[in-house]
């Protein structure tokens, strides 16, 4: 039988020990922390915050916290992230000499699912292209202080977290190039974009009708005071600009479908969006990856054009996406 060490009694007190050194932890996310929080309060310390941590098992966690939240209707993506978030504090708090043993050391979420868990449905493709690169493109000429972010994230497939960190001290114009740092990223990776002539051209557009108030600050997302646009303004920003029909991410999930349909290969698609691909695969990768990467940008931004990107810009548009050499871009 497990034995809780004094202090650590309650399933409760394991998780919320957890959360707060998840939030008090600089290097992790801002959309990780507020996930975490949202899960420990609502679902997990709800659930199960009073059991003993001596009288934890899988039965009384299918009992108390897996079949109610199925009964609820919660998907089975969500009912994994609970499980996880739970296992997760069991375990810092066993490394850390927190408590005795660690009863969810045994269990996986397949003790209590054994279906497949499918990803969200995107909820924007091919077809919606045209229509929505118009519909931004005149958002951001209403209101280019609140029209270049959908614009940004649709050109580069970048996370709305890892977006909306960036600083004008991260872009180089001489070299053309957007830094987003490791702590900016879910990779925990430094990422580099290349900037093409129509995303320099739209960000020119976009400083210059900056509030000069804003202007001065260093954030390319300044609100009010100098802070930058949080995830949560934005989140709701977007919702307005889709009338709830899609999400920033659908703009990333639908920049990679394209980048597939241009011939882009597909290691320097997941680069492009920033996704791990192992040890293995980036032994792929070889130095000219950055030249890679401009060239299937140059042909996104080229296939935007098509659908009215230059409205934004400015620029005339450039070559058909599909007259480019898609021998030149894929090869190694």
């Amino acid at each position: 039988m497990t034995v809780a060490k004094a202090g650590m009694r309650t399933t409760g007190e394991v998780v919320l020990w957890w959360l707060a050194r998840v939030e008090a932890n600089r290097a992790t996310s801002d959309s990780y922390k507020r996930s975490s929080r949202s899960m420990v309060r609502k679902n997990i310390v709800p659930a199960v915050g009073k059991v003993l941590v001596t009288k934890l098992d899988r039965r009384v966690l299918d009992d108390k916290l897996v079949w109610p939240m199925v009964c609820a209707g919660k998907k089975a993506g969500t009912q994994q992230k609970a499980f996880q978030a739970l296992r997760q504090a069991f375990l810092m708090a066993e490394k850390t000499g927190r408590i005795a043993a660690n009863p969810m050391a045994s269990l996986t979420f397949k003790s209590f699912h054994s279906g497949a868990i499918g990803s969200k449905p995107a909820n924007l493709s091919r077809v919606d292209l045209p229509a929505l690169v118009q519909q931004l493109a005149a958002d951001f000429n209403r209101d280019p202080a609140s029209g270049l972010l959908p614009l940004m994230m649709l050109a580069h497939g970048t996370r709305i977290g890892e977006t909306l960190q960036a600083q004008w001290a991260h872009i180089s114009l001489t070299e053309r190039v957007w830094v987003l740092p490791e702590l900016n990223c879910k990779s925990r990776r430094q990422h580099l974009l290349p900037l093409t002539p129509q995303v320099l051209a739209l960000l020119a557009r976009y400083r210059e009708a900056l509030p000069d108030a804003r202007a001065q600050f260093g954030w390319v997302f300044p609100v009010r005071g100098g802070a930058r646009l949080s995830a949560t303004t934005a989140s709701s920003m977007f919702r307005t600009i889709s009338g709830g029909k899609w999400s920033s991410h659908d703009l990333r999930k639908l920049m990679r479908d394209c980048l597939a349909d241009l011939g882009v290969d597909y290691f320097i698609g997941e680069r492009l969006i920033n996704h791990s691909l192992g040890k293995v695969s980036e032994t792929y990768l070889t130095r000219d990856v950055m030249d890679r990467c401009r060239e299937a940008l140059e042909r996104w931004h080229a296939r935007l054009d098509e659908c009215g990107f230059s409205i934004a810009t400015g620029l005339d548009s450039a070559l058909p996406a599909s007259s480019q050499n898609s021998a030149e871009l894929d090869a190694a």
